[in-house]
């Protein structure tokens, strides 16, 4: 749908759309995307307890996502307007890459980059070539907080990156020499029009 030049805001009003292609997309995919990326951004677990208390105060009511937000925000305690602005109100689209790595004094430098014009947090897993990983979490300035951790890996989180930057650097006490892969986002849950600039193998 993006590479098409189709898509319309998903808040356009159906009657409104110019083509039907894309009022199915904006109905169906994106409204189910913008869901599964919403457990990316305030974590699988209070995105669930999001939808649970959405059905207990919304049900046979008419709601709109005024109030999804609101909800939202009160639930994982992090400011979600801005994902309401990007997501729902305009076409801008995701797209970070891997822009550079390279070792100093001992450590690993990874710069990463952002492509497009939505601004998202950035998990980032380094695996190294014994196989252990390394998962490092980025929080967004707009957010005023993070996602709690997910999953078996150790986290370490990062100071939040401005959604005005393009640029942002993280380091590894691991030498590049034991790094194996570089990835953006490995559970695929953020809507990254181009992934292949998310990989970095070595």
């Amino acid at each position: 749908m993006v590479r098409s030049g189709l898509e319309e805001p998903l808040n356009t009003h159906a009657d409104h759309f110019n083509t039907n292609y894309a009022y199915s997309v904006a109905s169906y995919s994106k409204g189910s995307i913008f869901m599964e990326q919403l457990g990316y951004i305030v974590g699988a677990q209070v995105r669930d307890k999001v939808l649970l208390e959405y059905d207990t105060k919304w049900k046979f009511k008419h709601p709109n996502i005024n109030d999804l937000i609101r909800l939202s925000e009160k639930v994982s305690g992090l400011k979600l307007d801005w994902y309401q602005e990007f997501w729902v109100n305009s076409t801008k689209t995701i797209d970070y890459a891997i822009d550079s790595v390279w070792e100093q004094n001992g450590k690993t430098n990874i710069r990463l980059r952002n492509e497009d014009l939505m601004p998202m947090p950035i998990d980032l897993v380094i695996t190294t070539k014994n196989g252990s990983q390394e998962l490092h979490h980025i929080p967004l300035d707009l957010m005023y907080g993070s996602k709690p951790a997910e999953g078996p890996i150790k986290r370490t989180e990062h100071p939040a990156w401005h959604w005005t930057s393009p640029t942002y650097t993280i380091n590894t006490d691991l030498k590049l020499s034991e790094i194996s892969q570089i990835e953006i986002d490995p559970t695929k849950r953020m809507a990254d029009v181009e992934q292949a600039n998310n990989v970095r193998l070595f």
